[in-house]
């Protein structure tokens, strides 16, 4: 085994710890608190208060770190959640004590309940005097989170981000829930790849260049290492020219489980992308891994398959056929957003419905691309516009864009689109009607049905009703067509033709014949 081999069992894992939750319940000030009592018990020095991800160290003992992953809201998780990129080890659901569950809340909670990490509950701002805990509790029961005291699982803490209160319990609950639970096999690392990270965020600066943020969740990353990632599907191999911390301090290497930014790679790497740590500098070795994936994604499929055949076995088969339009919704304001949810959830149309999959204030984002990508579904946005850069990769990931500054404009377009999409996949258009003016037998002993074409036209090879009294007689094809003897493909209005079908009919003169082409 090389030296660089070894390095795979060199690192100790770190546990990570995400923070989910509504806007203003205290995520940062909690975080902030963190990293004050890190600093004053173990460190020295003034902090960024712009945090992404940090480490820890409560005991001031290498072993005790713990690594927490501060996101703007919970874009950057659920993003990774859907790539099955799931990093973290365990979740703390922050809900503040004055104000309970959110639209947020829910949101986080439907993360937790799709992912495999460990949740906590932590109600901040005991601090306060309008609060209602027992009322949090209950709202959380009935959200599907039963903590502890209710009879459930989930374990919770009372702390205060403004004062301190209950933030040295909150760690220790964290300790315990990695020494009970344990932390989340990331699995072992391919052949010649000796760490493995998950890219959190990627920003171009005027001063650094290409600048990630990242967590290590296999190995180390070390300066001076060929590090490898993909651009458009294609390998890139180059050093690491720095690592850097959260606090701005150049560091060696990243262990598993912490993190901080890469700088001077030559690409901007993609959110929720893999990147790799390589033994040597060799893009054959990333090309492994695309297959590997590729091998994965097929394994996928056919589970995949498995599932849908079980489903279309089984015997509820409620929704079968309704058929859904996944939107992602961003528009100028919190009114206006509950206006068009309220206006899209009543769109009333038989086997079709709409199906919000996201939705939120603020222009149309790199991430919102990310996730239309991932899910299938379209972006609406109402008197809004576009970061940097969406168009370009809106185009580039074919993701369908559309705005409106008038907001029925949107709804009516909404509905025609259900309408659509609910009609059969197949169905018929009617494209002539004809009148039988006589009837002959040939000596094999067909029909042939001597007509004129009153509308449209008469195509061979498509449909026909056979009409009398408003009443259909027959259905059938048109086999042969015939102007004089010969053999056309259509005859239009006006025109006199023969018609033979491919089964028998009882017609008469003065019957009717409405042609029609199946569309699908």
């Amino acid at each position: 085994m090389t030296k660089k081999s070894e390095q795979k069992n060199v690192c100790s894992r770190i546990p990570i710890v995400t923070i989910l939750g509504h806007v203003d319940h205290g995520k940062t000030t909690i975080l902030d608190k963190i990293r004050e009592s890190n600093v004053q018990s173990c460190e020295a020095g003034g902090i960024t208060q712009k945090i992404s991800v940090f480490t820890i160290k409560p005991d001031c003992k290498k072993e005790d770190r713990i690594t927490f992953v501060d996101t703007p809201g919970h874009e950057a998780f659920d993003l990774m959640r859907l790539r099955g990129g799931n990093i973290a080890d365990i979740t703390l659901l922050i809900v503040a004590a004055n104000d309970g569950i959110q639209p947020q809340t829910r949101e986080s909670i439907e993360i937790i309940k799709n992912s495999t990490t460990k949740p906590i509950v932590v109600i901040n701002k005991i601090d306060l005097p309008d609060t209602n805990i027992e009322k949090i509790k209950r709202d959380l029961a009935n959200e599907g989170i039963q903590l502890e005291d209710m009879g459930g699982k989930v374990p919770y803490v009372k702390v205060s981000g403004k004062t301190g209160e209950g933030i040295k319990e909150l760690l220790d609950m964290i300790n315990l829930v990695v020494e009970v639970e344990g932390l989340q096999d990331k699995g072992g690392l391919p052949e010649k790849v000796l760490a493995k990270a998950i890219v959190l965020e990627s920003v171009k600066e005027k001063s650094r260049g290409n600048v990630s943020t990242i967590v290590v969740t296999n190995g180390c990353f070390s300066k001076g290492e060929f590090i490898g990632y993909f651009v458009n599907g294609k390998p890139c191999v180059e050093k690491v020219k720095a690592l850097v911390s959260e606090e701005g301090d150049d560091v060696g290497d990243f262990d598993t489980g912490s993190g901080g930014k890469i700088i001077g790679l030559s690409n901007l790497l993609d959110l929720g992308s893999e990147i790799y740590i390589l033994e040597e500098n060799d893009k054959k070795i990333l090309n492994s891994l695309l297959k590997s994936e590729k091998e994965e994604e097929e394994a996928s499929l056919e589970d995949t398959d498995e599932i849908v055949s079980f489903f279309t076995d089984s015997d509820t088969k409620e929704d079968e056929d309704i058929k859904e339009i996944n939107i992602i919704l961003k528009s100028s304001s919190e009114g206006s957003l509950e206006a068009l949810r309220s206006s899209l959830d009543n769109l009333d149309v038989d086997g079709a419905r709409i199906n919000i999959i996201s939705d939120g204030v603020g222009d149309i984002s790199i991430r919102d691309i990310e996730r239309a990508e991932v899910s299938k579904a379209i972006i609406l946005g109402f008197e809004v516009g576009y970061e940097s850069g969406v168009v370009d990769l809106s185009k580039k990931k074919r993701v369908l864009l559309r705005t409106y500054d008038i907001i029925y404009k949107l709804i009516e377009e909404m509905s025609d689109a259900l309408n659509m999409l609910a009609m059969p996949e197949e169905t018929e258009e009617e494209i002539g009607k004809a009148t039988i003016k006589a009837i002959f037998t040939l000596s094999n002993g067909k029909k042939v049905l001597g007509n004129r074409v009153d509308e449209g036209k008469m195509k061979r090879d498509c449909k026909v009703y056979i009409v009398r009294d408003d009443e259909i007689l027959s259905e059938s094809r048109i086999k042969s067509l015939k102007i004089n003897k010969n053999d056309v493909i259509e005859a239009t209005k006006g025109m006199d033709c023969g018609i033979i079908v491919d089964s028998e009919v009882e017609a008469k003169e003065g019957d009717e014949i409405y042609c029609y082409k199946i569309v699908k």
